[in-house]
């Protein structure tokens, strides 16, 4: 049965702990009342209600009437448990949980909840999901990019040793030193799934600017072989996530445009001298990409194609000159060199790479690494243009998977 604690002191006493754990300070909750109170918080509101609380939390005054529902609704806790100095309470069913909060679009509401004291947003609830995944779930595309926007979170962090199963995902919301790291900074760390929604979403709303934030095109295995070499680093899935490349067929052409657009990723001080090499590639999955837009008809299949035509024809190229320098190197001209015959077709062997898992190909060349990748298409069309150009982009596919084993034919 409810009862009422008697002693004031007891009741102030329990409040002071629930404001303390829910706020980063007691100014900061007198703050929030007046506002819910809808009134806006100047330095004489802030103060007439500081003094009130303290004489509260000391005893000297009982709780009025006119407060227990902003208590209430500011620290997620019942009346009875108040006024029972918390030996009493009933579950409520509008307490502020990640879900609550995800469903919402009112940005007080979200900064309230991020500077709550126990940082209630870094922490999974009962069925293992952070708020970025409601938000997800409920296409929330507001709050996700009012987080990134404040700087609140990123998938980003533009540290390239940070590459790994991410791109450096993390967040700059402090969890309080006594928690355990877990919860929204280990999922952010943890995998790049959350990225690749947020990029299914942020296609949804046609923003180009997030797009390019998230980088959408590109993945961190890219970047991880482009750090430390394809040759020294196992094979890596390159798995196709079809549900990213049914997002981007089904898109307006502008963001289709976008997918197929050449991207280039820094390799720093890999080249001679310590100079910055840049090496170009196109979308990971272009191969599904295309495949997709063939089969669905879409009208900028055929733009598509040219442009990663394009791109295999300039790969074949590149390798072409690596192979070259190679092969006109002074050491191979002596004597002794000489008496060894197509040494250098061995070497180049030696130093070409080529992963079909995600058509990735490395050439490690003297001082300049080559690392780049190309696509193929094993959709049949009927349409005489398309099919044309299917089986153009299918050759160029095809001299760089034989360059490898006809090199005395190819550099005369």
């Amino acid at each position: 049965m409810f009862w009422v604690e008697k002693d004031n002191k007891k009741i102030g006493q329990f409040l002071a702990k629930q404001i303390d754990q829910a706020y980063a300070s007691r100014r900061q909750f007198c703050r929030e009342y007046i506002l819910k109170a809808g009134e806006q918080p100047d330095e004489e509101k802030i103060g007439n209600m500081s003094n009130r609380l303290s004489q509260i939390i000391n005893g000297n005054k009982s709780i009025q009437i006119y407060d227990l529902p902003y208590f209430t609704d500011l620290l997620g806790i019942s009346c009875e448990k108040i006024l029972s100095a918390g030996e009493y309470s009933i579950p409520i069913q509008n307490r502020v949980t990640n879900y609550s909060i995800a469903n919402t679009e009112n940005p007080d509401e979200w900064e309230r909840y991020i500077n709550r004291a126990d940082k209630l947003i870094l922490n999974t609830d009962e069925y293992g999901k952070t708020i970025i995944d409601y938000a997800l779930e409920f296409k929330n595309y507001g709050l996700l990019k009012y987080l990134i926007e404040k700087n609140y979170i990123w998938f980003d962090s533009k540290r390239n040793r940070d590459y790994q199963l991410t791109f450096g995902a993390g967040t700059s919301i402090q969890r309080r030193k006594i928690d355990m790291d877990f919860g929204l900074e280990q999922e952010l760390k943890g995998e790049d799934a959350l990225r690749i929604k947020l990029i299914m979403l942020a296609i949804e709303n046609q923003d180009l600017l997030m797009l390019d934030q998230l980088r959408a095109r590109e993945t961190p295995q890219l970047h991880f072989y482009v750090s430390y070499g394809v040759a020294s680093v196992r094979d890596m899935e390159m798995n196709v996530d079809e549900k990213l490349i049914k997002c981007i067929a089904s898109s307006d052409i502008k963001v289709q445009d976008y997918f197929t657009d050449r991207f280039e990723i820094n390799d720093l001080g890999k080249g001679r001298e310590g100079r910055t090499v840049v090496h170009s590639f196109m979308f990971p999955f272009i191969s599904a990409l295309l495949n997709r837009l063939i089969s669905e008809n879409s009208k900028f299949a055929e733009v598509a194609i040219k442009k990663a035509m394009e791109h295999n024809k300039e790969v074949y190229k590149c390798l072409c000159e690596k192979i070259a320098l190679v092969k006109n190197d002074k050491r191979y001209n002596n004597a002794y060199m000489e008496s060894l015959q197509n040494r250098w077709i061995y070497d180049c062997k030696e130093r070409f790479i080529l992963k079909e898992n995600g058509n990735i190909v490395c050439f490690l060349g003297y001082g300049d690494t080559f690392i780049s990748n190309f696509s193929y298409i094993t959709n049949i069309t009927t349409e005489p243009i398309l099919k044309k150009l299917i089986q153009e982009l299918n050759a160029s596919c095809d001299a760089i998977r034989k360059l490898k084993e006809n090199l005395g034919e190819v550099i005369q």
